[in-house]
């Protein structure tokens, strides 16, 4: 008997069901492993949840205390008033019956508890209630550590009776420490439910694992010989595979019962497997990528110098697709380009090629489109503009509306004089131009694009040495009331280019947000704001100027941001009210708690906030009464059409209510005739910005305009 009879001997002993089950008891063991980690993060979850849930009641409460406060910073009350009246008015808050809120200063005094007003006016540290009631005394000293933490705010866990029961129950309570007034506001929720639901899953699953396991071990009692072992043979074919062994031999095809259906579905496995290591398909989109691309276009051009046709390269190239990622998330991205290859797919001919080169960038090659170079050039500008169509619309990605636009830089080409990567330049300077020509439209390569490539770079670097040497400037566009009185301006943004002279913001604005500069470019310019404010702060008849600036999603996220603002203002001595930063909707469709905790910082020190062309989409509409606003600007393009659009008319109108019942200013943005002016100042917008009252303007020329004109 050989060493491998010897080595085989004790597994033939077991039968075939021993075997299963010893596989299936491996199973099962892993699954329990895996069914503990599911209940922990079943529990874990709950915890999250229930978490989110008490913070964001403690929110309702902790806005109370804000109101209250700025109430007093305003005048309207005294400090002892509003602190009396945020007091009272925390004390009546419940939620769910018998929740409350409850207030204690950071020496253990109760201030308000709308669960036992005894506790007002008592203190838990050092005073006897502490020694009377030491359960209460520990919850304060838990919930006052949290308000002296680096955070300043937090969960804590202790246990105490529900109201009219003796027994001690779990308690999950968030505080905050408003600092104005040193009080710390805290709200909490029993979570003994937690624990509850936690041990009936347990159990349920404990039942389900018996009964899964008394099956089981009775259905491999009937499991055929034969059975195993030709799952065996597939077993080691599916190990080849996956180590890419993709010629072996598929055993048992011509069965026909589950065997032959699972051997049939690992031979196109194997087939898939082989055909996706040759050609690469992109994960994602499932489209080729950059390798099957180039074989594709080397074989095309063989085959064009054979034939004598012509063919066309498009590269597409997403605007603004790096906002979207920024402001939503990858995985709306994601869904994006997931979509956007649906509808290019949709949109060429099945001989045609559509691969994905990486990011936001598509390429679709058109073979064999016609020997005639005119006809061809037709038929491809034909499909691009249909393209160009397709994409731009609005993209459906999860709970939001994204309305996405392509710039297409395209080639044509014969023959096999040009090599696939100097092909993909040419569509690359194309689709450059089509960037500066202002997206959403395809350009074809000519010969006078060559130098464009190297433009795109050379412009980069002077783009950082701009902003670095302080090239650029503002003109002024003022914003007037009803009556024509100016009542202040946005800066808007030009280049002083060394050598291309006065540059719009459509001329490198893109490229700076494409590169990441668009940050260090609005930090200049909120210095330069700031710093002209400073200058008309000593000039009589400027100093009531305010100034508006825009500021873009990348630079508000920045964690510095608040600090940078602060120090800006510090340090060129300018009235934080005589400020107003611009916001996009856009950067409230994440993470919308720490924009207002941003701009409620800065609103603290007097900083003014506007949200820019209001209307775009309905991110905002959910977070609009916490957002701590002074000022709506109604999008320019419903007041372009505000006079034939029904729809423009009644969003313009809708706008104006919005901003009145939140007590917020309206202004609207491009207004070029006293038609727009008459309908919206009826509507109830009195404050307006465009050509009808004045162009943007050097800072000379809107100075004088200043003088000239009685300030409202």
């Amino acid at each position: 008997m050989g060493e491998e009879s010897v080595f085989i001997m004790p597994f033939s002993r077991l039968s075939v069901a021993a075997r299963f089950l010893l596989v299936l008891l491996i199973g099962f063991i892993f699954q329990a492993g895996i069914s503990v980690i599911s209940l922990l993060d079943l529990k874990r979850s709950m915890m999250q949840e229930r978490t989110s849930e008490v913070k964001h009641l403690l929110d309702t409460g902790y806005s109370t205390l804000v109101y209250f406060h700025n109430q007093a910073s305003n005048g309207r009350m005294t400090d002892e008033e509003a602190r009396h009246a945020a007091r009272d008015a925390v004390r009546a808050m419940h939620y769910d019956g018998n929740n409350y809120y409850f207030i204690w200063d950071l020496d253990g005094n109760g201030i308000a508890h709308g669960g036992n007003v005894k506790y007002e006016g008592k203190n838990f540290f050092t005073g006897p209630d502490a020694k009377t009631n030491p359960v209460v005394a520990y919850m304060v000293h838990r919930l006052i550590n949290v308000a002296r933490s680096p955070d300043k705010e937090g969960t804590t866990t202790y246990r105490i009776p529900k109201a009219g029961q003796t027994i001690p129950l779990d308690k999950l309570s968030y505080s905050r420490l408003f600092e104005p007034w040193g009080w710390s506001i805290g709200t909490g929720v029993y979570i003994d439910d937690i624990d509850e639901t936690f041990r009936m899953q347990a159990i349920r699953l404990l039942w389900i694992f018996l009964g899964m396991f008394t099956l089981a071990t009775g259905v491999t009692y009937f499991i055929w010989h034969d059975l195993l072992l030709a799952m065996r043979r597939l077993a080691v074919r599916i190990e080849s595979i996956t180590k890419g062994e993709l010629d072996s031999e598929i055993p048992d095809l011509d069965r026909h019962d589950e065997v032959g259906v699972m051997a049939r579905a690992l031979l196109v496995l194997r087939d898939t497997s082989k055909e996706v290591s040759e050609l690469k398909l992109d994960h994602l989109t499932g489209l080729p990528t950059r390798k099957l691309l180039m074989d594709r276009i080397r074989q095309t051009k063989i085959r064009s110098a054979r034939s004598g046709m012509y063919n066309s390269l498009l590269l597409i190239d997403l605007d603004k697709f790096k906002p979207l990622n920024d402001t939503h998330g990858h995985n709306a991205g994601d869904q994006m380009l997931k979509e956007v290859a649906k509808r290019l797919i949709a949109s060429v001919r099945v001989s045609d090629t559509v691969a994905r080169l990486g990011g936001d960038e598509f390429i679709v090659l058109l073979a064999d489109i016609n020997e005639n170079e005119a006809v061809a050039l037709e038929v491809s500008k034909k499909i691009a503009g249909k393209i160009v169509d397709t994409l731009n619309q609005n993209y459906h990605l999860g709970h939001i509306t994204h309305h996405g636009t392509a710039s297409i830089g395209a080639t044509l080409f014969k023959g096999n004089s040009l090599a696939a990567d100097d092909l993909l330049k040419q569509a690359d300077i194309a689709m450059y131009k089509s960037k500066i020509m202002g997206s959403n439209t395809c350009q074809f390569f000519e010969t006078d694009m060559k130098a464009t490539g190297h433009e795109q770079i050379t412009l980069e670097k002077e783009l950082r040495n701009g902003i670095a040497q302080k090239q650029f400037l503002f003109h002024y566009q003022s914003q007037a009331g009803g009556n024509g009185q100016l009542l202040g301006c946005e800066a808007l943004l030009r280049w002083q280019h060394p050598s291309r002279g006065l540059l719009a913001p459509s001329e490198f604005l893109p490229l700076a947000e494409k590169t990441g500069l668009i940050a260090p470019l609005g930090q200049l310019a909120l210095d330069m704001a700031c710093g002209q404010l400073a200058l008309w702060a000593s000039h009589p008849e400027l100093a009531a100027l305010s100034v508006a600036v825009n500021v873009s999603s990348i630079q508000f996220r920045r964690p510095e941001f608040v600090e940078q603002v602060l120090a800006v203002l510090q340090r060129t001595g300018a009235e934080p009210h005589r400020l107003k930063l611009e916001l996009s909707e856009h950067l409230l469709a994440n993470n919308v708690p720490c924009v207002i905790e941003k701009m409620s910082v800065l609103k603290l020190q007097g900083v003014r906030f506007a949200l820019d062309d209001f209307g775009r989409s309905y991110s905002s509409l959910s977070h609009l009464n916490q957002l701590p606003l002074n000022e709506l600007k109604i999008e320019r393009a419903f007041v372009h059409d505000v006079l034939t659009n029904n729809n423009d008319a009644a969003m313009a109108k809708m706008i104006v209510a919005l901003a009145k019942i939140l007590g917020l200013h309206v202004i609207a943005v491009g207004v070029e005739t006293e038609a727009q002016k008459e309908f919206l100042s009826e509507a109830g917008c009195v404050e307006y910005q465009g050509y009808l009252h004045s162009h943007p303007l050097p800072v000379d020329e809107f100075e004088l305009q200043v003088l000239k004109t009685k300030l409202g």
